[in-house]
């Protein structure tokens, strides 16, 4: 049943918060409550109080080491090494390369120039790849979070360029934040990441890799305009001394309007038929720069030391439009982001010592019209900071024929810095977080083909407030893995034990509608998977296999608990939650034709929920995760020409805790045409359009019959229609 207000069935101001749900938006109401998963209320305006307490995402919304040794001549892993490698060759045009051994976790990545479809923003690069599912507030460039095999975006860690994003300040990162440069890569660890990469996560790890001065030289220019006013632009050169100084730069920069068209639910219901009104206040504007250095290091006589010193400057202005049903006409978010990093690399002896060293600074900055900001109870401006700092030494040596070791210490310290709130409001409290590890990185081969590889990791934590309150936390972790080549099916299985600590507003609150406990523990949860993949050439035809089953028991989730009539929530330890799955990938190409697939599918259950059938307790699933998740991509070239189409299809969506109430099937379709312009080397032109069928509307059922609605991951924040992008590549390197 739909009320004249718009209020969906079964959902209430009154909600719980599902453990281990996607992170809450909270400059977004609506969002808020459809991801609680405990009894809360509080003022609309509160809820906005969470995403400038936790100065990061909330504010935006509107294995182990490489195994180098070689296999003894003959043997099977030789053969299977030899056949990857060689089939890798022939399948640069793939958008998930493969490499190496999976033996620690498995891995998938995405490179720009490698996707069959026009890539926008870092959301559009990793969203085909198995296990990973991107939930969407509008059109591309919104605000975008990542879930990987179904956990929450704050269970996520991100690295850019080897520095974490991601923190006590900032525990939900913004995917339309990450800029992205022509040889940038995307690594998504779908279950562990190696332990010297940094203290690990609960939920999967993205690595962002920008271009490599150490990759050839080349130059790339790539630009697009295309639907509701989008205007993009991304250069990338390479270039330096084939063995002296090189150097990597890149520049990219966007806009957009975003006015799309969208389903007016409230309007529909009172006209008796579809009416559509224009997304306002939903534009952005953004410009990132990076440049990366290469210097080759001498240390006495030895050689091939490197020292790669990387720096990055972004700035953007985000319009934040709120709900469709609360919208935010004003609201507007200006940001920064300045990320420097050096690495140094000299060989010892047997082995190889290096040294990292990295430094972050975001400026946060939230505007808002004095007439809204009173009727939602926001400050009219605030103006915050967050402050990273953090440096690892570690040893990697080869300890026999077939065993590699990396040993690593590292920290960190990060402080959440608000600056002037005016409008009323109290602002948050600062908060820090000093942090310190140990870790150490194992893999070797048995039995001339079996790999196993170990990964463990010690993590120290110390967070305090300015108030005084103080938390410290000790918490190993760790994992195993390996991988048996069977024929031209390799086997691997990995399991182990993960956690995430507290974010800020978890422990300290907010002084407003939230209260922090400091006494929280850190989440925490087991997790295995098991599954097989062949690579292999037969003739002209080029195959690309992977299934994998994974299974998480997750603990100590944080939520937030109804405290009272005053309307305040407490974060408290709570939640606990079962999560089964499988995905599946599939690369098929062959005269001329390429197909691409990947599927994901996913079972959850809210243990700390209990809803009666009869004497029988019944264990809702997690809302916000969809049952199934596929994108398929088929394309044909002859020639200089290019054509391809494309599927999108999410379904399964739970928008409640009591799992009454299922998002509609969402089916996206695709199509796009490349063509290389032969008179020009380089140069290639491609039309691609999003939505060819322009699905706007979904319907469900209601107490009355059907109930139409505004297509999206969440009723309340719309997706656009049918968009075109036009864009113009050139590069002096022929594209792979």
């Amino acid at each position: 049943m739909v009320e004249r207000s718009g209020r969906m069935p079964g959902v209430s101001r009154r909600t719980r918060r599902a453990p281990g749900a996607p992170s809450v938006d909270p400059t977004r109401a609506r969002l808020a409550l459809c991801d609680a998963r405990r009894p809360l209320r509080a003022p609309a305006g509160a809820l906005v109080l969470v995403a400038l307490s936790t100065a990061g995402a909330d504010a935006r919304a509107a294995g182990g080491p490489a195994d180098t040794s070689a296999p003894p001549a003959g043997t099977g892993a030789a053969k299977v090494e030899r056949d990857e490698a060689s089939d890798q060759r022939d399948e640069r045009d793939d958008e998930v390369l493969v490499r190496g051994r999976q033996a620690g976790g498995f891995v998938s990545r995405a490179r720009i120039e490698d996707s069959p479809r026009e890539i926008t923003d870092a959301a559009s690069l990793v969203e085909p790849l198995p296990g990973v599912h991107v939930r969407r507030l509008g059109a591309d460039d919104s605000f975008a979070t990542l879930s990987i095999r179904g956990s929450s975006s704050t269970q996520i860690a991100v690295y850019l360029a080897g520095v974490p994003l991601s923190g006590g300040a900032d525990p939900t990162l913004d995917l339309a934040t990450l800029p992205l440069w022509p040889g940038a890569q995307a690594r998504v660890h779908r279950t562990f990441a190696p332990a010297s990469l940094g203290r690990g996560s609960l939920g999967g790890t993205l690595v962002i890799d920008p271009p490599s001065p150490r990759s050839p030289e080349r130059t790339d220019v790539w630009t697009a305009a295309g639907s509701f006013g989008s205007q993009r632009i991304r250069l990338g050169d390479v270039r330096g001394d084939r063995d002296g100084v090189r150097i990597a730069t890149g520049l990219s920069a966007s806009r957009s309007d975003d006015d799309f068209a969208y389903l007016d639910r409230e309007a529909t219901l009172d006209a008796g038929r579809d009416v559509f009104t224009t997304r306002q206040n939903a534009g952005h504007a953004a410009v990132a720069g990076l440049a990366s250095v290469a210097i080759p290091v001498r240390v006495g006589a030895s050689t091939g030391g490197a020292l790669t010193i990387t720096g990055l400057a972004q700035a953007r202005r985000q319009e934040l439009p709120g709900s469709h049903r609360m919208p935010t006409a004003y609201q507007r978010l200006d940001s920064s982001r300045l990320v420097s990093a050096l690495e140094l690399t000299v060989p010892v002896r047997e082995g190889t010592f290096g040294v990292r060293a990295w430094g972050r600074r975001e400026g946060l900055s939230l505007k808002d019209s004095p007439i809204s900001a009173r009727s939602t109870f926001n400050p009219t401006h605030t103006d915050d900071a967050i402050i990273a700092a953090g440096g690892s030494a570690g040893w990697r040596v080869r300890t026999a024929e077939n065993t590699n070791v990396e040993l690593r210490v590292d920290g960190s310290a990060e402080r959440f810095a608000p600056g002037t709130w005016v409008g009323g409001t109290t602002a948050p409290p600062g908060a820090r977080r000093t942090n310190g590890g140990v870790a150490i990185d194992a893999s070797t081969r048995l039995l001339g083909a079996m790999t196993i590889a170990a990964s463990a990791r010690g993590d120290l934590w110390v967070d305090t407030a300015d108030d005084g309150t103080s938390a410290t936390e000790e918490r190993p972790t760790g994992n195993l893995g390996i991988e048996l080549p069977i024929g031209p099916v390799i086997l691997a299985s990995h399991g182990g034990f993960v956690a995430r600590p507290p974010s800020f507003l978890e422990r300290y609150g907010n002084r407003g509608a939230f209260i922090g406990d400091p006494r929280l523990k850190p989440e925490s949860a087991f997790t295995a998977d098991a599954g097989a993949r062949a690579t292999r050439r037969l003739g002209p035809v080029r195959l690309h296999a992977e299934a994998v089953g994974f299974a998480t028991w997750a603990e100590d989730l944080i939520t937030f608990v109804y405290a009272g009539a005053n309307g305040r929530a407490k974060a408290t330890n709570i939640g606990r939650a079962r999560l089964f799955g499988i995905e599946s990938e599939l690369r098929l190409a062959a005269f001329g034709f390429e197909a691409r697939a990947s599927h994901t599918a996913l079972a959850t259950a809210n243990e700390s929920e209990c809803r009666f059938e009869g004497t029988t307790c019944f264990r809702p699933p997690l809302p916000g995760r969809p049952a199934h998740d596929f994108i398929g991509d088929l394309s044909w070239a002859r020639g200089p020409v290019r054509l391809r189409y494309g599927v999108d299809a999410v379904a399964g969506i739970l928008a409640d805790v009591t799992a009454n109430i299922e998002v509609p099937l969402r089916v996206f379709h695709g199509a796009g045409v490349r063509v290389a312009m032969p008179w020009v080397p380089g140069l290639s032109l491609t039309l691609d359009v999003r939505n060819i069928f322009d699905f706007r509307v979904v319907e469900y059922p209601g107490a009355l019959g059907r109930v139409r609605a505004p297509a999206g991951d969440l009723f309340d924040y719309p997706l656009p229609g049918r968009r075109v992008l036009l864009s113009l590549r050139w590069t002096t390197e022929t594209s792979r």
